[in-house]
């Protein structure tokens, strides 16, 4: 058995999300399809993590066991030939059987795109609309509440339970001609958590909540929700992160 790893892009818009569900079109499931193509036999791949319906990602992580023997490049060009256009391997490589793509991750970058410009129908999948002003300055402070380890029970999922404690590394918010990007670096995520947090984020910068209304949810461990979450368009799995050996 061999293991091979697997760098892929993808547009999200589209799709159920990442993992694999009955009667919906997702990003593993179009995946499995293309392996039974190649190896005929059902291969299971692993995430480094799942992604939520319209969220795309530009470096997510898996890996799969194989008997097939194949030049590693190669598995890039065959896997490529049976996906859809929406859907794209950019690099594919042997790795050693220790390798996980979630267990072995130490990193995961997410970015969020917001427009305060008018409305663009080109966009829409790609970019959350919000096109008002916002307080550029106000969210930059909100957001340095966020950095460090925490307990992040009040910015994720509500039908998730158990460890909720993560560090976020830095969390950095540019403008560039209308177009604000938040990008997050951690050791994890949970469910919804970055759309939350940056849910938060907006509000303060539409003046609606205070940094310390966002300071307190935080505080409470999951006693007082973040109750705004921002739209999935906007968000993608930037990259994942592991350690070089």
């Amino acid at each position: 058995m061999k293991r091979v790893k697997c760098i892929v892009s993808y547009d999200g818009s589209k799709f159920h999300g990442f993992q694999v569900q009955d009667k919906y079109r997702t990003i593993q499931g179009e995946i499995h399809k293309a392996l039974k193509n190649i190896c005929q036999e059902e291969i299971i791949i692993h995430g480094s993590g799942r992604t939520d319906a319209k969220v795309h990602g530009t470096k997510q992580v898996f890996h799969f066991d194989t008997n097939k023997d194949f030049p590693e490049e190669q598995w890039k060009k065959a896997i490529n030939h049976f996906l859809p256009n929406d859907i794209y391997i950019i690099d594919s490589i042997y790795i050693n059987e220790e390798f996980h793509s979630r267990y072995s991750a130490i990193k995961k970058e997410y970015h969020y795109k917001l427009s305060m410009n008018e409305y663009s129908p080109i966009d829409t999948n790609y970019i959350y609309q919000y096109n008002r002003s916002l307080d550029i300055d106000k969210m930059k402070e909100a957001a340095s509440i966020f950095i460090g380890t925490h307990n992040f029970a009040s910015y994720c999922s509500y039908d998730q339970y158990g460890n909720t404690i993560r560090t976020l590394y830095s969390l950095e918010i540019e403008e560039v001609e209308g177009i604000v990007t938040f990008k997050l670096i951690g050791n994890g995520f949970r469910r919804y958590m970055v759309r939350h947090i940056v849910g938060g984020i907006i509000q303060v910068g539409a003046n609606r909540k205070t940094i310390d209304d966002l300071s307190r949810m935080l505080e409470s461990a999951g006693k007082e929700k973040c109750l705004h979450k921002a739209k999935p368009q906007g968000l993608y799995l930037h990259e994942v992160t592991y350690e070089e050996k």
